[in-house]
């Protein structure tokens, strides 16, 4: 048996002293900002941009969650499928999950209990999932925040199906502590039924003095900004013009959609990083490639394949392992001579996506 080692409690010592933080929320209760700089507002300025950088990204992801169709929500008398809402939990774990933007650092179960309902209801149970005593000071946005979340549960567990049964919301904390710029993520998970059921209860509660409780899963990430988002504390008003913003809202709704995605094709070296290959460059017989992606799928007989367009009976093309974000292959070239070909990968649902024109290295002497 190893060594235990007893662990002693620190004396205290009077020369630690715990900050004093002060908080605001923006009008959602989305982003909250919290400073331990007591005399004064002012923010130097490249941490300003920090945060501005989070309320851009709030912003392509609200957008890009807002134009997502959801597959499995309930269709119109036209037949059309609804959109994605901020608070479904399905948009808003592919956002997090494939985006890369987010570390998971921390996650608990909260239950809580109460016999009020309305404003206090709501409020109390925001102070439970921030660890957050505000005292008297005002939670405006938290009877809207709740009340969302229980219709959005009203709503998914009215659906035929669900990839999950589950109600989510996004607060982006944004700290200035010691004049550092820390910013992280906690998303607040609840069951439909759970939190549907408490929104229907509600107004009985103050009649018949009833007590509910009410389980939350909390996940707390660390979040890292998007810096290739150029000038995000600029003019917002032609953002929606920038490039890298379009960019940005269609690579977190491919996220949400779950669109299958080719990222580049990579050369392997044994020992290196990998390294880029360029359209029109050529592949080597002897080194091992991949293709890198989101959603790829996985290699099925006679439903998932790589190949060559235009079809040459002198090329071979020969996926060694397939997984949802990478496809390691190897080529070869029955002939003499060199050829130009693309790379086409036809996934398991029938999708097909080009990956490239390459240039096929001739057959070795």
């Amino acid at each position: 048996m190893a060594d235990v080692t007893k662990i002693s409690l620190p004396q205290p010592d009077p020369f630690n002293i715990q900050a004093v933080k002060r908080y605001v929320f923006n009008e959602t209760g989305n982003i909250m900002m919290v400073s331990t700089d007591e005399k004064s507002d002012t923010i130097q300025q490249s941490v300003r941009d920090v945060f501005a950088e989070v309320s851009v990204f709030f912003a392509a992801m609200t957008k890009a969650i807002s134009q997502s169709k959801n597959p499995y929500g309930k269709k119109d008398s036209n037949g059309n499928l609804p959109y994605y809402s901020l608070y479904n939990y399905d948009a808003l774990e592919a956002v997090i999950d494939g985006s890369g933007y987010f570390v998971h650092v921390n996650e608990t179960d909260i239950s809580y209990s109460t016999s009020s309902w309305g404003a206090n209801f709501s409020k109390e149970l925001i102070e439970a999932v921030l660890g957050l005593a505000t005292g008297s000071g005002e939670l405006s946005f938290a009877a809207a925040m709740v009340g969302t979340m229980g219709k959005e549960g009203v709503n998914i567990s009215g659906q035929s199906s669900s990839i999950n049964s589950k109600v989510a919301n996004i607060i982006f904390v944004c700290e200035y502590l010691m004049g550092m710029p820390i910013v992280s993520a906690l998303v607040v998970t609840a069951d439909t039924k759970t939190v549907s059921q408490t929104v229907k209860l509600g107004p009985c509660f103050k009649e018949q003095s009833s007590t509910t409780t009410m389980v939350v899963h909390k996940d707390t990430y660390m979040f890292i900004t998007p810096s290739f988002i150029k000038q995000y504390a600029g003019d917002l008003g032609s953002i929606m013009n920038d490039p890298e913003y379009l960019k940005l809202i269609m690579q977190l709704e491919s996220l949400v959609e779950r669109i299958p995605t080719i990222i580049g094709v990579y050369e392997m070296p044994s020992n290196a990083d990998p390294i880029p290959v360029q359209n029109g460059d050529t592949l080597k017989l002897t080194s091992t490639y991949v293709i890198l992606g989101e959603y790829l799928g996985k290699s099925v007989k006679d439903k998932s394949s790589l190949g060559f367009e235009p079809t040459n009976s002198t090329l071979q093309i020969n996926p060694s392992t397939w997984n949802d974000d990478g496809i390691k292959f190897t080529v070869g070239n029955t002939s003499e001579d060199s050829a130009i070909a693309s790379i086409i990968v036809t996934l398991d649902n029938g999708t097909t996506l080009n990956a490239g024109s390459f240039s096929i290295e001739g057959k070795t002497k």
